[in-house]
């Protein structure tokens, strides 16, 4: 080769392409990777819908604590009625409504067929009558108790008298954790 010419390039090794053996490496690399990533997306939105449902659960306990503590504040101090499983009050007209109100909380079985509620849970339902009946389904549990304190200090099952404090008490559904909560009244 005289100095200064670039010396020939061997034809047949310059446009080489890539050999099956390497195609096929490649395709199982990005079909790893592929799988890999579908499979992170799945957990994502497994996650996702796994927290909302909770979410869901939650807001469901905090409105029925909210809308409960509203009723009792709201009521005669000398017509209740309470059990374990149940407490009735009669609350005073509001906004030109009815002139007397009857609200009643009661815990009952859920049966899965009918609601779509897996079985083992239960139920409390919000039951309002004046001038109509509202039946409202408050929170889903796997127990819910009442209990009544007259004195401020010991927890009774019953009360036949409007109380100091109520204390409620919930199992979660899917945890097991037991959530308590205590109402000061008066």
């Amino acid at each position: 080769a005289a100095p200064g010419a670039t010396p020939l390039v061997n034809s047949r090794h310059a446009s080489r392409g890539m050999t099956l053996v390497e195609i096929l490496i490649a395709l199982a690399i990005a079909s790893l990777m592929t799988l890999t990533g579908w499979r992170a997306i799945d957990a994502l939105q497994t996650s996702r819908d796994r927290v909302q449902a909770d979410a869901t659960q939650w807001q469901q306990f905090d409105d029925f604590f909210v809308t409960l503590e509203a009723d009792l504040r709201r009521a005669s101090l000398s017509d209740f009625s309470g059990s374990e499983s149940s407490m009735s009050l009669l609350q005073p007209a509001v906004d030109a409504g009815p002139a007397l109100t009857t609200v009643r909380y009661r815990v009952a079985g859920v049966e899965s067929a009918n609601t779509g509620i897996p079985g083992g849970r239960t139920r409390v339902w919000r039951e309002a009558t004046g001038a109509a009946t509202d039946r409202t389904p408050m929170a889903d549990a796997l127990t819910v108790s009442f209990a009544y304190s007259a004195d401020g200090i010991r927890f009774d099952a019953t009360s036949g008298e409007y109380p100091r404090a109520v204390r409620v008490v919930l199992t979660v559904p899917g945890t097991g954790a037991t959530v308590e909560r205590l109402l000061a009244l008066r």
